[in-house]
């Protein structure tokens, strides 16, 4: 009886700890990018900002067809080659993915570039506009070349070495260019120019490293042997409804943001954005795991593991709906002050942010649900989700944004969300019949009704940080005395021991 479950316990402990690390380093990335936020806020104003966010929004959207779906399609197809010890496969597809993308992104980038000036009088009727989207298209063949090596790491289970690439090297050197744009006089360098010029150069940095890391990497995997294999047809089978699937999700995330673009001022939309990079932040815990279990789902579900899956599944959304009450617990509570850094002028994006908050966190109680049926091959199921989910919320966003400005958006937003990934729950129930939770996700729930009601109570007296301090503490202290899982326990302890060793002092 012990040998079929050891794989399994393996699993789940790779997930674990790769999924720590990834969360760790993904704070680290995610400080990063909300320092860079206030900076960005601070040198260009509401309006300026405004600018750069919805610039920024469209150049993202528009690489997932300048990626065609390769950074995703890698991890699957590298993490099978590697199992299979298919090393001529393998540099095949790191070789080819690489290639293709460099090629789109450059189309890409022409595109944006020659149609900047009309799309930001035709569509958005911003003046200024046509500046960022111009000066963040240039950077597409980086981000690109980036994403698509980020994602063959991570296929090789070098997971925090596709955090660091991913997560946390562009927005850490960017925000340093930021602060440096602080010592030359106002006007001189805290202009929209300088700060697309710091992108750029962060974008290319990145780039370097992420191929100067895989290039180390693959030295390390054996010669290939026999004939090079011809496989675009499969690639390109797996990678177009993933690029759809990526394009769609794009626009279910941001065009909250692209109908903003359209109806309100470049300070409202500044305004919101700051909120949303804010609410997200309760995404963190289900990106870390998704990092992770990306390659241990398509390992578990190869060999037939479908308990393997069960259990996996239920582990991380426990774990993710702990980790993101915890977060949303802060976000909402001390919403404001949280604003507040970002200018005062931010602090009207309390109510926006949370709703995308609670959105975020509706979400993450429902599991990595997306990442299973992509990495169990139904890539395709994905994208007929995100095409309806895409026009539910481009039509929520039609209808609201107007009336209600930010509050609309950040509805929209997270009824959006709770809708795809109820969809999908109920999908992976008809195809697998596995929900993303056991009895053990009872616990964490109760001890977050409580925290939050406390918090609530608290807010609407003391303010934002008490609220936000008691809720932490309830919370934490309830989850323990109601008792941790298994899996909970041992997590613990590997992580305290390895702070008692000598070896990680």
């Amino acid at each position: 009886m012990s040998g079929p479950a050891e794989p399994v316990h393996d699993d789940v402990r790779f997930v674990a700890r790769e999924g720590g690390w990834a969360g760790l380093l993904g704070a680290a990335g995610a400080a990063a990018r909300y320092l860079n936020s206030i900076l960005l806020a601070r040198v260009l104003g509401s309006a300026g900002y405004g600018l750069f966010a919805l610039a920024s929004t469209v150049v993202n959207i528009l690489a997932m067809p300048a990626n065609m779906g390769l950074p995703v399609s890698s991890v699957h197809f590298v993490a099978a080659s590697a199992a299979r010890r298919d090393w001529a496969g393998l540099r095949w597809i790191v070789a080819t993915s690489l290639r293709i993308v460099a090629v789109s992104s450059v189309a890409w980038a022409a595109v944006v570039v020659a149609a900047a000036p009309w799309g930001s009088r035709a569509i958005f009727d911003k003046e200024g506009l046509a500046l960022p989207l111009i000066g963040l298209a240039l950077s597409l063949p980086l981000l690109g070349l980036n994403a698509v090596a980020g994602g063959c790491l991570q296929g090789l289970k070098e997971i925090r070495a596709k955090v660091i690439v991913e997560k946390i090297a562009h927005p850490a050197i960017f925000s340093a260019l930021l602060l440096a744009l602080f010592a030359v006089p106002r006007g001189a360098g805290r202009t929209l120019p300088w700060v697309l010029a710091a992108f750029f150069v962060a974008a290319a940095a990145v780039a370097a490293l992420s191929g100067r890391w895989l290039s180390r990497r693959m030295a390390a995997v054996p010669p290939a042997e026999g004939p090079e294999p011809h496989r675009g047809r499969e690639l390109f089978a797996f990678a177009t409804p993933v690029m759809l699937l990526n394009l769609l999700n794009q626009f279910v995330l941001w065009s909250d943001v692209l109908v903003m673009g359209v109806y309100r001022s470049a300070a409202e939309i500044g305004v919101y954005h700051v909120a949303t990079r804010l609410g997200t932040a309760v995404n963190m815990p289900t990106e870390a795991l998704n990092t992770s279990l990306a390659p241990s789902y398509a390992g578990m579900h190869g060999r037939g593991d479908r308990s393997g899956l069960e259990r996996a599944f239920h582990t991380s959304t426990r774990w993710i709906f702990s980790l993101s009450a915890l977060i949303a617990l802060v976000v909402v509570l001390a919403g404001r002050p949280l604003l507040r850094l970002f200018g005062a002028e931010f602090e009207a994006g309390h109510l926006p942010l949370a709703l995308i908050a609670l959105g975020q966190l509706a979400s993450g109680s429902m599991g990595t649900n997306g990442m299973l049926l992509t990495m169990t091959g139904y890539p395709h199921i994905n994208l007929a989700n995100a095409a309806i989910v895409a026009a539910i919320s481009l039509g929520l966003n039609a209808l609201l944004v107007p009336a209600y400005g930010a509050t609309g958006a950040a509805a929209a937003a997270a009824a959006s969300l709770a809708l795809i990934n109820a969809v999908r729950c109920a999908e992976i129930w008809v195809m697998f019949r596995i929900v993303p939770w056991d009895r053990t996700i009872l616990k964490p729930l109760a001890a977050f009704l409580l925290a939050a009601g406390l918090g609530a109570a608290v807010f609407f007296t003391l303010g934002g940080v008490p609220a936000a301090m008691l809720a932490l503490a309830v919370f934490a202290g309830a989850w323990w005395l109601l008792g941790l899982e298994l899996e909970d326990r041992e997590l613990l302890s590997r992580a305290l021991a390895r702070l008692r060793s000598p070896r990680s002092r």
